[in-house]
């Protein structure tokens, strides 16, 4: 829809390399921002804003969130043109957030002396986003070197990246999936806050119910998603085992 009807296959492998090397920049680079910006909005909410967020910062903060979702869905879908293994729905959600990000952007925040509040979604909508820059970085640090690997021993392509519920080393499962679960759950929980926040009449924006919405559907495919890839390697680990005791027999 950006770009047209153009071709963005490129038949030069080592452009490929390049057009994932500069995906895996491009997300070394964000989510450190990722991680900053909520942070900085947080401590300044509670030191100088006295619990109430200004709206500026905060639709500057959801502007940054669109361009950078806009940016991963823009990159994902070349990636896949080109032979790499992301799952449908990541891209999805990255759809999912970029409409999300958008409608907040519309989304009026008032600076009244009871907003502490009605603010209190956009709070652990921040407190979210802070988890997740967290998780990010733990993927980036850890998955990409046992990517690296499993590319070296022929288990993946070269293509292959990164993302959401990819998992490194058996011993990082126990620290990864608890936390991957736990920010699904707290996703589910903030979309599920807004949603009643809006039918119990606390505020009459449709906005609210519909970021609600949005949270606890991108929550619920994250989760099926997270489980199906738990599911798959359970099934090739049993099947590996299977095959060398009949090595060995």
């Amino acid at each position: 829809m950006f770009l047209g009807p153009i071709n963005v296959r490129a038949a030069r492998k080592d452009i490929q390399l390049k057009v994932k090397e500069e995906y895996n920049s491009y997300r070394d680079r964000t989510t450190l921002l990722f991680l900053l910006f909520p942070s900085i909005l947080l401590i300044l909410r509670s030191w100088i804003w006295n619990g109430c967020l200004p709206a500026f910062p905060v639709q500057l903060y959801q502007a940054w969130l669109l361009f950078l979702y806009t940016g991963l869905a823009l990159r994902e879908n070349i990636l896949r043109a080109n032979g790499s293994d992301i799952r449908p729905w990541w891209i999805y959600h990255h759809y999912c957030a970029m409409v999300m990000a958008l409608v907040s952007l519309t989304w009026e925040i008032k600076g009244e002396p009871n907003c502490s509040h009605k603010q209190r979604g956009v709070q652990l909508f921040l407190q979210w986003a802070l988890m997740q820059g967290i998780s990010m970085l733990l993927q980036n640090r850890y998955q990409r070197q046992r990517l690296y690997t499993r590319i070296a021993l022929g288990k993946a392509k070269r293509m292959d990246v990164v993302w959401g519920e990819t998992a490194g080393v058996y011993g990082q499962l126990w620290v990864l999936y608890p936390i991957l679960f736990i920010l699904q759950g707290f996703e589910a929980y903030i979309g599920l806050l807004l949603l009643r926040t809006a039918l119990g009449g606390v505020v009459s924006e449709w906005q609210v119910p519909f970021c609600g919405l949005l949270l606890v559907v991108m929550a619920v495919g994250n989760f099926v998603n997270t489980v199906q890839t738990l599911v798959a390697k359970s099934r090739f680990k049993a099947k590996m085992k299977r095959s060398k005791s009949k090595q060995e027999l």
